[in-house]
């Protein structure tokens, strides 16, 4: 219906929707207060608890830094001598104030047993055992060593250290003084250079919040991020799954208007909350921010400027419409695929966890907002918040708005606006699933009651296997062996092999059209023929990727990154080259293929296939196969891997190409390694050094033709070709009896 009125009437549609499903949230007032006022009354709590510990914290320190008596007890043979010495000292009325200089300062002379009792007893801070000849020692030209014991624990302890040492480094001073009058040098000779500040000056005592600020705006950030999302949170459930438990989302569908067209306006409702949202939040911040300011000591210096605090929070605003628009998306993506409200309750609690744990994320060291962690959602606008308070925290005189931070902020909306509208096409063909729309409430049957056979798994099933893979990866990096010939085995098993085998035999999922187990294109020439071209486009993938690495990243690598390689080298170097190809090249590229795009891309293609459709399916189960390798380094690079094959097996209805170009794709550094010797050339120099300029390009010949020739012989299966039975489908045609 959709295709047969002009998008105004289209836009109309959407609107009449959008306009409906805010009419019921604003009539929800429980929800609406949760939602937009909470928040005007959380932030002054937690900011005033906070507030009030950095206050304590800080008078704490100021009590530790301040001066305090410092009693020394002092014994041995030079030990009156050394106590004169000492008294001269602390009433030299000219010498010059020192931070670490005691407020006062006694000495007192004693036996051995009668000092030891002081010390003990706690009468005295320090116990210096001042042994015969000290003095001489001072009044020649030798170095005096003292034995010197210091009472208390903790910053007390510390504080004592600290006055000891000015205490000495003075007595110091004036014998080193004496000795160059003896010499007959001038005084000023130890004094070659005097600086004079000019100007106001600081307390000594006053600590210095530059280093903190971007810390604790950081954390604000994180913060606003995930209350954001949350935002969208209650809207999104009761705009489809409500929906579906009021019956009410069939009347919907047989609208004069398309399914693309519901969701936009369910859309613009709930991305209209969240941007209500984002700005009670950002207004309650700015205003508890103002508040606070006047419980903290007026000699705390916060080192950021009003231009500064401007910028961030204009970039902060900016961007996090970009995370509103994807939050919004992802709630409703999420909640499309439940059957109750209550279903989707629990599905979108782990959302919002990663939501914050992506964003949380900005916050570790080396991610500063600028280059491809800018398009990572969630985590770049945060980053790029932060950073622009980087600068003049860190006393450097930067500039407020540079192109650097223009760039990357384009690029955050950018990511934001692609990842938004494939949420939303996958979102408009999952609430047109017949499956998903009316599969009713939960049923009552048992736990272990496995569900009916179908042809391929659905989009919620594609993700939790997915979810449990990752988990499994991730977990078993502890228990991993340091050898990468026990490691990657064991890794594939748990997080590939296992979760996929038991998917699919629970779910009763017919493997062959669920993996794509079929030869391409009926086999034949055109199937050989498109199995050499996918070699091709896997041949040239690396180079092109490697070189997408190095203008992102520059040859800047992390240190987990190098260590793989080096792990990658020793495989290689101490085993023999058709066991570590298999363990590098095969085994991953047959199991992740299964996994990415045949488990996964099917769930997310469905049964009910459009082009829309498929091509956010493609793009999804590439951003998984990116995150699921983890290191930052690698998920470029393996994201454009994912769009190929996956486009491939979309193409071809095969698994059989992706496998080979995955296979070929990562044999492509062991072949270089091994050209270059192995000894001191990893996987990672060779990325991080470049390649020669006549190789980049052959790579990209490659990629092309490959890519051509795949596009000119591969065409998606047809019906006939669907006929074959399921023991025949690997045989080419030209081969069939």
């Amino acid at each position: 219906m959709s295709g047969e009125i002009g998008w105004r009437e289209r836009l109309r549609a959407a609107g009449a929707v959008a306009r409906r499903d805010l009419l019921e949230f604003v009539r929800d007032r429980r929800t609406l207060f949760i939602t937009l006022l909470m928040p005007m009354a959380m932030y002054p709590v937690l900011a005033l608890s906070s507030t009030l510990g950095l206050r304590t914290a800080l008078s704490d320190l100021e009590a530790q830094q301040a001066p305090r008596p410092l009693a020394i007890v002092a014994s041995g043979p030079d030990a009156p001598r050394f106590a004169a010495r000492l008294d001269i000292i602390a009433n030299d009325e000219s010498r010059l104030p020192h931070p670490d200089w005691p407020a006062s300062l006694t000495i007192d002379v004693q036996p051995p047993d009668r000092a030891k009792a002081l010390f003990e007893e706690g009468k005295a801070d320090v116990w210096l055992d001042v042994a015969s000849g000290a003095i001489g020692e001072l009044d020649g030209d030798g170095t005096v060593k003292l034995a010197a014991r210091v009472a208390g624990s903790g910053a007390t302890e510390r504080r004592i250290r600290e006055h000891v040492t000015a205490v000495m480094r003075r007595l110091a001073d004036v014998t080193r003084q004496r000795r160059i009058a003896r010499a007959g040098l001038p005084r000023t000779t130890l004094e070659p250079l005097v600086i004079d500040f000019v100007g106001g000056t600081q307390p000594a005592s006053a600590p210095a919040l530059r280093g903190v600020v971007p810390t604790a705006a950081g954390a604000v950030l994180v913060l606003l991020a995930l209350l954001t999302a949350t935002g969208a949170f209650y809207p999104a459930i009761d705009a489809i799954a409500g929906e579906k438990e009021r019956g009410t989302v069939e009347t919907l569908l047989i609208a004069p208007c398309g399914p693309g067209d519901i969701v936009l306006g369910k859309f613009l409702a709930v991305f209209a909350v969240t941007l209500m949202t984002l700005a009670m939040n950002a207004l309650s911040i700015a205003l508890t921010a103002a508040v606070l300011l006047g419980y903290l000591p007026d000699d705390v210096r916060l080192g950021v400027g009003a231009a500064r605090a401007a910028a961030c929070a204009g970039v902060t605003l900016v961007g996090y419409v970009g995370l509103a628009a994807l939050a919004a998306a992802m709630c409703l993506a999420v909640t499309a695929a439940s059957k109750s409200v209550k279903e989707a309750q629990n599905t979108l609690t782990p959302v919002i966890l990663l939501v914050s744990a992506l964003a949380g994320s900005a916050l570790l060291p080396g991610r500063e907002g600028h280059g491809w962690f800018a398009a990572v959602p969630f985590a770049g606008q945060v980053a790029i918040a932060k950073a622009t308070l980087a600068g003049e925290a860190a006393g450097k005189a930067t500039p407020v708005v540079t192109g650097g931070l223009v760039a990357s902020l384009a690029l955050s909306l950018l990511s934001s606006a692609a990842l938004t509208w494939l949420l939303l096409r996958t979102t408009a063909g999952m609430i047109t699933d017949e499956e998903l729309l009316f599969r009713g409430p939960d049923s009552a049957s048992g736990v272990f009651k496995r569900p009916a056979a179908r042809r391929r798994p659905t989009p919620a099933e594609g993700f939790v296997v997915v979810l449990a893979g990752l988990a499994a990866l991730w977990y078993s990096q502890g228990i991993a062996p340091e050898d990468l010939a026990r490691a990657l085995p064991l890794q594939q098993a748990l997080a590939v092999v296992l979760p996929l085998v038991a998917a699919t035999w629970w779910q009763r999922v017919d493997a062959v059209e669920t993996f794509g187990l079929r030869w391409p294109c009926g086999g034949g020439a055109r199937g050989w023929g498109a199995v050499v071209a996918a070699a091709l486009a896997g041949l040239g993938m690396f180079a092109v990727g490697a070189t997408l690495l190095l203008a992102l990243r520059g040859t800047a690598l992390s240190p987990e990154a190098r260590r793989l390689s080096e792990r990658v080298v020793d495989l290689v170097q101490r085993t023999p080259w058709w066991f570590s190809w298999a363990l590098i090249a095969l085994v991953p590229a047959v199991c992740e293929e299964l996994f990415f795009r045949g488990w996964l891309l099917s769930a997310l293609r469905s049964e009910r296939e459009a082009r829309g459709r498929t091509a956010a399916a493609v793009a999804l189960q590439a951003a998984a196969f990116a995150v699921f390798h983890l290191l930052p380094e690698r998920m470029p690079q393996t994201l454009l891997l994912g769009l190929l094959t996956g486009w491939m097996v979309v193409r071809s209805g095969s698994l059989v190409p992706a496998i080979v170009a995955h296979v070929v794709h990562n044999s492509v550094p062991l072949v270089l390694l091994a050209l270059a010797g192995g000894a001191e050339t990893t996987p990672a120099t060779v990325e991080s050094t470049g390649l020669p300029p006549w190789t980049r390009a052959a790579a990209a010949g490659s990629l092309i033709l490959g890519v051509v020739l795949f596009s000119l012989i591969a065409r998606p299966r047809t019906a006939a070709s669907a006929a074959v039975p399921p023991h025949d489908r690997w045989r080419p045609r030209g081969n069939q009896e």
